[in-house]
């Protein structure tokens, strides 16, 4: 099951378009079940699929697609009525002011950026899609390293060379407007300098939600449980990992500490075909592939985990600690996507001691990727 990868909102339409029903078996039950004829769409891990017939149509996030009789095609252009989540005043409520980065004026460019952020606030647009290259200007070493720290995000998966084909050859900076915090993404800074050259590295800014902190916020070694605690009791919840597809992730905890939150099924309740495919994938990929994903429902207050038998094979096979991605669903989650903003009932991180401006250190201080720090063993 990956609760993550599905869409918050409708996960399958189905327009009619033709006249003639068809039968198709089903990918899962392997037995005949009714296809009334049309144009259907599912999501998977962040991109939609549309389908017709023969016809597949692949759509990244923030790309929108079209169908009637002639057939599938992408839409440079979003009509408005497909804008609904961000027309309301709910959206607009949280949504900070934007700016185009030609008007920026300062000769430092990205301080201009990270003051605007902090001091307005204010936002670039639009959001380019930097899964797929897109970024927003290119700066260089001088301009990137004078917010250089040792925060960070997320971790890097070891097992997988960072230049990997799937991975975007983008630097990201995150901003987070809760802590006063600029992040750089260590963990590429120095492989995109060799790929690009010091004059001309491609850089995404992200801009984080007041309630959203780097995993590096918690120190070294944080649990599920002190993750799952500070959503709960503080509203606060760690940034995103970006490419978690690729095994990043934002902690490993060991197979007790799944066991506290979580039913993970003994391995006599797996059955001998599961345990083989497991094994066998593990052994191949490890979790270079894919981490362990915990969804936290804000609502419910609960912990989900999508794949609980490969978090007992995994301790089968030897794996002490498993690499896990925490992804948050809030109630007002179908307005993120409108940009950044102050989700509702947030006012900042409490707590916070950095000063206006970030976490700022003087310019020409090496740039020192994140150590990884020993998984929790609670």
């Amino acid at each position: 099951m990956k609760l993550l990868s599905k869409s918050l909102l409708t996960a399958l339409i189905t327009s009619a378009l033709a006249s003639t029903a068809v039968y198709a078996e089903d990918a899962e039950s392997a037995k005949p079940t009714f296809v009334e004829p049309g144009v259907y769409t599912t999501t998977d891990e962040g991109h939609t699929f549309l389908i017709q017939g023969d016809q597949v149509l692949e759509m990244a996030p923030g790309e929108s697609g079209f169908a009637n009789e002639d057939g599938l095609k992408r839409i440079d252009s979003m009509p408005g009525f497909l804008n609904w989540p961000c027309s309301g005043d709910a959206a607009n409520s949280r949504m900070f002011n934007t700016y185009s980065i030609e008007e920026l004026t300062n000769p430092n460019r990205m301080k201009e950026i990270v003051e605007r952020y902090f001091m307005v606030p204010e936002v670039i647009a639009p959001v380019p899609n930097w899964i797929d290259g897109e970024f927003q200007a290119h700066f260089s070493t001088p301009d990137i390293i004078q917010f250089s720290n040792p925060e960070y995000w997320y971790f890097l998966n070891k097992d997988r060379p960072f230049l990997d084909k799937k991975r975007p050859t983008t630097l990201l900076i995150a901003l987070f407007v809760g802590t006063n915090q600029v992040v750089i993404d260590n963990n590429a800074l120095d492989a995109l300098i060799k790929l690009h050259g010091n004059d001309e590295i491609p850089v995404v800014f992200v801009f984080n939600d007041s309630n959203s902190v780097p995993v590096s916020y918690f120190g070294d070694n944080v649990s599920m449980q002190e993750l799952f605690e500070a959503y709960i009791e503080r509203g606060i919840k760690v940034a995103d990992v970006p490419v978690w597809w690729l095994g990043d992730y934002h902690l490993t905890p060991t197979i007790a500490e799944f066991e506290l939150f979580f039913d993970i099924p003994a391995l006599a309740d797996i059955s001998a075909e599961q345990q083989a495919a497991l094994k066998a994938d593990l052994e191949k990929y490890g979790f270079t592939r894919k981490p362990i994903i915990v969804t936290l429902l804000a609502e419910s207050e609960t912990l989900v985990v999508d794949q609980p038998e490969r978090v007992r094979m995994a301790g089968e096979s030897g794996f002490t600690h498993i690499p896990t991605v925490v992804i948050f669903v809030e109630p007002d989650a179908h307005l993120v996507r409108c940009g950044a903003g102050t989700p509702a009932g947030s006012s900042g991180v409490s707590g916070a001691t950095t000063p206006i401006g970030g976490a700022i250190v003087p310019p020409g201080v090496p740039t020192v990727p994140p150590i990884e720090p020993p998984a929790s063993d609670s």
